[in-house]
């Protein structure tokens, strides 16, 4: 039952539906305009792929999946989410509104056919002009895959 709840409340804070394929519901596709693994800036790179990431749901399976998506070079990691945490900071004089989400990742790379899981920290930071983001992605080989933007479009709390 609270596996349930907390991924009804994922659902909620991350609303943004449309349709992402043949079974798949998009809930959230935030658009990356700085990338960085190790340090290392990747912007460039990141940029001329299009990259993004898409939270989606799949054939009412009940689970939550994210995909790294890279359009112009065809390539993808995907999977589902689990062991949900998360946490929210209120506005202050000082700060914007924030919802932090922890999970494991279990994915999957089609560009290379690896398999592994890795630790997410997705940052929402609510600003006048919209939805912010900082995404921190640690597979098993401790790389540290850093990704910042925006969130496309609006959240819609009445689905949920």
């Amino acid at each position: 039952m609270k596996t349930k709840h907390l991924t009804l409340l994922i659902l909620s804070l991350l609303q943004f539906s449309f349709s992402f394929g043949q079974g798949q519901t998009s809930v959230a596709k935030f658009i990356i305009t700085d990338a960085s693994e190790n340090g290392i800036d990747m912007t460039p790179i990141a940029l001329v792929n299009e990259a993004y990431i898409v939270f989606y749901t799949s054939d009412n399976d009940g689970l939550i999946y994210m995909a790294n998506v890279w359009p112009n070079s065809d390539s993808q990691s995907f999977g589902p989410m689990y062991a949900f945490e998360s946490e929210k900071l209120s506005e202050t004089y000082e700060t914007y509104e924030v919802d932090i989400f922890y999970f494991n990742w279990r994915y999957a790379n089609t560009y290379d056919n690896k398999k592994g899981t890795a630790k997410v920290e997705v940052v929402k930071i609510y600003k006048p002009q919209g939805v912010a983001f900082i995404i921190t992605i640690i597979p098993e080989n401790l790389d540290i895959i850093v990704y910042k933007g925006y969130m496309e479009g609006t959240i819609n709390f009445s689905n949920y």
